[in-house]
């Protein structure tokens, strides 16, 4: 199905329908709700996967003016047709969910925090001695982006910022394995209702979809 936030047209696509608490995916930059696969397959509700603007099936936004936050009105558009729901973000989408579970924490029940491109974004400061990526016109970013979707891999992220979100969302549940993560990351961390967690992303899912149910 297409929702529309603003004049830009989203591919919102339904993956699964049972009964019980939704879930919505958002993929990592350069993505598309194919990334996810068979995932979600085992979680207890309905499935929802959102092609991000510039990505998948979605619309490109004239003019190319992409950020984190623009991606999470994109999301916030998905659940208004869905309503109360999960949310597991990878990568950039990661960092989406972040906001959004902060500002929408009536909304999201619970987040799931998973690493992925885009993820870092282009850290707490600003470089201004990194060069923007050069594209031909025409040409396609990974994945059959649109190529101006690599602003999103160097918009600035201060931990004073990402530090508000963590603190007001319902629940935080981070994925890690032992690599780097951004400053932004270490913020939520200590956020007063995140947890830690070590497994795989089809793992992590079921561990969100397990804390949803006892909420149900």
């Amino acid at each position: 199905m297409h929702i529309l936030h603003g004049r830009v047209a989203l591919a919102l696509h339904e993956l699964s329908r049972r009964d019980g608490p939704a879930l919505l995916l958002l993929h990592a930059l350069f993505g598309s709700s194919a990334d996810w696969g068979e995932a979600a397959a085992t979680w207890p509700g309905a499935v929802f996967a959102l092609d991000f603007a510039g990505h998948g099936e979605s619309e490109s936004v004239l003019g190319g003016a992409y950020c984190p936050e623009m991606l999470a009105g994109d999301a916030d558009a998905a659940l208004a047709h869905i309503g109360v729901a999960a949310i597991a973000g990878a990568g950039v989408g990661a960092y989406v969910a972040l906001l959004l579970a902060g500002a929408r924490r009536d909304r999201i029940p619970a987040a799931l925090l998973l690493p992925g491109d885009g993820l870092a974004g282009g850290g707490p400061l600003p470089d201004f001695d990194r060069e923007f990526p050069s594209f031909t016109v025409g040409a396609r970013a990974p994945g059959e982006c649109d190529p101006m979707v690599q602003a999103l891999d160097r918009d600035v992220r201060p931990v004073e910022y990402a530090e508000p979100f963590a603190r007001a969302a319902q629940r935080l549940l981070l994925v890690e394995d032992g690599t780097p993560r951004p400053p932004w990351w270490e913020a939520a961390r200590h956020g007063p209702s995140a947890t830690v967690i070590h497994t795989d992303v089809s793992a992590a899912l079921q561990h969100l979809g397990a804390t949803q149910i006892t909420d149900h």
